[in-house]
């Protein structure tokens, strides 16, 4: 569980940084109210990384080598990619079917062309675990760290891609005051859930 841990880190802190940057482009679009509900469902990842941690807290201090914790960083690594990947499928789904005012560039065209990063992010998590978590040779973890920044600069072109069609969503998201209302209702109830998660570990229940 903790290579599937780490790989969630990776993703939740991606995400952390993808909605950090949506709430200023929101912001200097001029959508306040879209910014400020971005800055509240911000608060779901931050919240659930938290959650994380917390978890991990007994099996960092008993697994605390260095190897190790390399072994975990680059694993985390997987995650962002991912985060980052996912990020620019929404928003070219958004930008190609919802609006209809951009086009795939990539020859299988949409949405075939996911298949083009998915044919490389699957392999890479696939060998990275097996390099990092079930080969303990100095030399697999060497081989490990090529792989993760090859991962770190196709999420890296994913982002960028991304954070062009979310300039498509700043200019022609228009959401009326009751939806915009019930989207600020369902947030919160996410985020309060997750508050309540947080709060288990540390109330359990006694069962004599």
């Amino acid at each position: 569980m903790s290579s599937l841990n780490r790989l969630a880190q990776g993703f939740l802190c991606a995400v952390g940084l993808i909605w950090s940057l949506s709430i200023t482009a929101l912001f200097i679009g001029g959508d306040t109210w879209a910014a400020s509900l971005y800055l509240l469902i911000l608060l779901v990842p931050v919240s659930s990384l938290i959650y994380v941690k917390v978890r991990e807290t007994d099996q960092q201090k008993a697994a605390s080598d260095l190897p190790t914790k390399w072994r975990n960083l680059l694993f985390s690594f997987q995650g962002v990619g991912l985060a980052f990947w996912m990020f620019d499928i929404a928003t070219t789904f958004y930008a190609i079917n919802v609006t209809g005012l951009a086009v795939e560039l990539n020859p299988l065209g949409w949405p075939l062309g996911i298949l083009g990063a998915f044919a490389y992010y699957a392999p890479s998590i696939l060998f990275s675990y097996f390099l990092l978590f079930k080969k303990k040779e100095s030399v697999c973890l060497y081989a490990a760290i090529p792989l993760a920044m090859l991962t770190l600069l196709m999420g890296t072109m994913n982002l960028l891609a991304g954070t062009q069609n979310f300039q498509v969503f700043v200019s022609t998201a228009m959401l009326s005051v009751s939806i915009r209302y019930g989207l600020f209702a369902a947030v919160s109830t996410v985020l309060l859930a997750v508050w309540v998660s947080l709060k288990r570990p540390f109330n359990p229940i006694i069962c004599k």
